[in-house]
Order: structure tokens, then C-alpha cells, then sequence
């Protein structure tokens, strides 16, 4: 555990979120876009934090101060993705049309029935008309090799 690896994790987490926020504004347009865009200044601020506690002088244990920090970007992001899948389910609500009761249509009196019709002509006469072969490729000219 070291402080770069600790940065790297925060770049990445949190980048990743906001491509995501990114992605769900672009895929559902009956989505809140003012909601995701405030998502999305969440987690910016949230880097900005995280960030200033990595470059915070530690006393004592480097290590269990960072796990801890790592805990934190998880647990602090995973309720963003949380905040976000709302967002998402509530523009999906809004997108599904409300089912509408149709009247039902009155039956059609019943037809006479149709006068049979001739019968079709034979099968032989109606042929498809041949297709043409398929034109012939030259040959492929085999490379030669470079004399040298």
C-alpha cells in the first residue's frame, strides 16, 4: 500500500462514476439531467476530499490509515451508484406509457361466403425465370519472390 496506488484508485473509481453518469444522461433521455449533473459535482467534490486526506501528513500506521481511505472511496461511492440508480429508475417510470382501456370493437356481421375462385394454373408454367451464372474470378497471381 503506498500513496500512489491509493491516487490511482481514486482517479479510477471516480472517473469511472462519472462516465457512467456520463453514459446514463446520454442513454435515457427521460432521465433528470440536473440530477446526474448534481451527482456528478458530488463526486467531483468528493475526489477533491479524498485527494486532500491522501496528501495529509499521517502519524502512526501508513497502512491502516490507508486501507481505511480505501474503504472510504468504496463506501462513499457506492452511494452515489445508489443516488444514481434512482435517478435512472425514476426517469424509467416516467418513460413507461400508462395502460389505456380500449373500448371494445362490435363484431362485423358475418360474410357471405366468397365464390370459389378458378383454380390456380399448373405449377410448370409458372417457373422463375433463370438466373444468369455467376461471373468467374481470374485467377489470383501468386506473389513472386524478390531477388536480391
Amino acid at each position: 500500500m503506498n500513496l500512489r496506488d491509493v491516487k490511482k484508485d481514486i482517479d479510477y473509481v471516480l472517473s469511472a462514476f462519472i462516465e457512467d453518469c456520463t453514459v446514463c444522461a446520454a442513454v435515457n433521455p427521460k432521465s433528470d439531467d440536473k440530477v446526474i449533473a448534481g451527482l456528478m459535482e458530488d463526486a467531483v467534490d468528493l475526489y477533491n476530499e479524498l485527494r486532500d486526506k491522501v496528501t495529509v501528513k499521517v502519524e502512526g500506521s501508513k497502512k491502516a490509515y490507508f486501507n481505511n481511505l480505501r474503504k472510504e472511496i468504496l463506501e462513499r461511492t457506492d452511494a452515489l451508484y445508489t443516488k444514481l440508480s434512482e435517478a435512472v429508475a425514476k426517469g424509467n417510470k416516467a418513460e413507461e406509457p400508462k395502460a389505456e382501456k380500449k373500448p371494445a370493437a362490435k363484431k362485423a356481421p358475418a360474410k357471405k361466403a366468397a365464390a370459389p375462385k378458378e383454380e390456380a394454373a399448373p405449377a410448370e408454367e409458372k417457373k422463375a425465370p433463370a438466373k444468369k451464372p455467376a461471373a468467374k474470378k481470374p485467377a489470383a497471381k501468386k506473389a513472386e519472390p524478390k531477388a536480391e
